[in-house]
């Protein structure tokens, strides 16, 4: 199997722009002992444990007063802000905002695969505003990523947007993704009797 890697732009999007003003001497110090030194350029791709390695370091040190999930949720939103503000990123956001929630999350594995080369991902449709998404995310990571598909979901547009945790095993999470229907309301606004609209529920 070939070895899980998490390419550079991650890194930028997290530790050089979404933590731009949190970035203190003492984590980068930290930052540089599990491998991620930012004092040099960075490179091409850092392994798993590392990348596992950084996020936690910084999560521990940024959010010590929130419990591990709340904290790497925080940070994965973080890195989610940052990433957009790349170039690889602002490319890639500018599509999803035309695609909406429910298109923009069934590019989740494409969005990821943009920054690593092991994400996998499944869909299963719940509602008109809801879904399942599996990933291969393994251990404490899933809150990273919980927060991260947070972030990107707020990036399409959704109205209300969640994300939790569903499921879980040592290799593998799904998540329970949703939001609002913003197009409701209109629905109900123009569907009135005498317009050709059909009288039974809307769907």
């Amino acid at each position: 199997m070939p070895e899980k890697l998490v390419f550079e732009h991650t890194l930028e999007g997290l530790f050089i722009r979404g933590l731009a003003g949190q970035m203190t001497p003492v984590l980068r110090e930290r930052l540089r002992t599990v491998g991620v030194d930012l004092d040099r350029k960075l490179q091409p791709a850092y392994g798993f444990n590392v990348w596992c390695s950084a996020v936690r370091v910084s999560a521990r040190l940024l959010h010590a007063d929130l419990p591990d999930e709340v904290a790497l949720a925080r940070l994965g939103e973080r890195m989610v802000d940052g990433y957009r503000a790349t170039l690889l990123g602002r490319a890639l956001f500018g599509v999803l905002q035309l695609m909406g929630p429910r298109r923009g999350v069934s590019r989740a594995q494409q969005m990821f695969r943009s920054g690593n080369n092991y994400t996998q991902t499944r869909m299963r449709e719940l509602s008109p505003t809801s879904l399942e998404l599996w990933m291969n995310e393994a251990g404490f990571i899933r809150s990273f990523t919980q927060g991260a598909l947070l972030a990107g979901l707020r990036a399409t547009g959704a109205a209300d947007p969640r994300v939790e945790v569903h499921a879980f095993t040592d290799a593998d999470v799904t998540y329970r993704v949703s939001w609002n229907d913003t197009d409701a309301g209109t629905r109900l606004r123009t569907s009135t009797p005498g317009d050709g609209a059909s009288r039974g529920p809307l769907r």
